[in-house]
């Protein structure tokens, strides 16, 4: 009889972790209230808190960018956005990276066809919107793209997650650190 409670014991903690593995490995996520663009820049962009690491000069990327790079860079600016279990660098979602990747994608000749340059220029006009509601599916877009394996995005960060996310990448400088491995 107490080998029968402790299977029945063990396979309820099984099935609790396998609940737990589930949810923050392929649940979808919907926050209630999100960081909006207007308070990025109020918080952010206006007070200058983010001047060294904005910018994509740092990335290196410009107008003569292969593909690759240009959709590296993208990538990486929505993981400021997303729920991801691995994320790989950071680029902050500022005003002015957003017009610059605009201009750089607007006038690159490297994109492998008209239908994917078109799509990554809607993309960027959302985010030139202040729109990043399907930011977690621009970012699989494009991870897609990238024949992305791992980071599969899974729903948007809370406006308190992606404080912490701007705090600990930006502010505290995990980006610069990983920019420079």
């Amino acid at each position: 009889m107490k080998k029968k409670g402790i299977l029945i014991v063990a396979l309820a903690l099984l099935a609790v972790a396998g609940l737990v593995i589930y949810q923050n490995r392929f649940a979808y996520y919907k926050p209630e209230e999100v960081l909006t663009q207007d308070e990025f820049v109020e918080n952010f962009e206006e007070t200058e808190a983010l001047e060294e690491i904005d910018g994509l000069e740092r990335t290196g990327i410009n107008g003569h960018s292969p593909e690759e790079k240009i959709l590296d860079t993208m990538h990486q600016m929505t993981h400021q956005k997303i729920v991801a279990t691995d994320k790989w660098g950071a680029i902050p979602m500022t005003t002015g990276n957003i017009g610059e990747i605009d201009s750089i994608i607007a006038g690159s000749k490297k994109i492998r066809s008209p239908e994917v340059k078109n799509q990554l220029l809607q993309i960027i006009a959302k985010w030139e919107n202040g729109d990043f509601s399907e930011a977690d599916k621009d970012h699989n877009y494009i991870w897609k793209l990238q024949k992305g394996n791992l980071g599969k995005a899974r729903g948007l960060l809370s406006k308190e997650e992606e404080l912490l996310f701007i705090e600990e990448w930006f502010i505290e400088g995990k980006a610069l650190k990983e920019a420079k491995k």
